[in-house]
């Protein structure tokens, strides 16, 4: 009796054993901490280059979220688009990059953000569309 009780133990701690992630269901998604999805992002942002195309970008950084108490952060968490100085068209996909502090909202300023023109990265950075506008 004892011998299954320990067992039992054991298999409930490694259930909540999961590391701030999150499975469906059907255990298809997994849902990352903020603080996990910022760090992955923040390594994949240091591979980009210029003249990427948006799927090769977007392939890259890939489409993991985050489960925080205000709901469910994307991967892009938010997409903006303006026309430039130039007159051209720009588009910004902004992925989060540094984690918040507690009780805080998700905001910009803890995305960086991916500048598409054409199709293909111009520029990256905290404020880089802020170059275009």
């Amino acid at each position: 009796m004892r011998e299954l009780s320990a067992v039992i133990i054991a298999l409930m701690l490694c259930a909540c054993a999961g590391g701030g992630a999150s499975r469906t269901d059907a255990g298809t998604e997994v849902h990352l901490t903020l603080a996990e999805l910022a760090a992955a992002n923040q390594s994949k942002v240091a591979q980009l280059s210029v003249g990427m195309s948006k799927k090769d970008v977007t392939s890259l950084m890939g489409t993991q979220t985050s489960k925080t108490r205000d709901g469910v952060v994307n991967n892009p968490w938010t997409v903006e688009t303006v026309t430039g100085k130039d007159g051209a068209q720009y588009e910004a996909l902004y992925y989060i990059t540094r984690k918040n502090q507690p009780f805080t909202p998700v905001r910009k300023s803890l995305a960086t953000a991916i500048v598409f023109k054409g199709g293909r990265v111009v520029a990256w950075g905290e404020n880089a569309l802020d170059r275009y506008k």
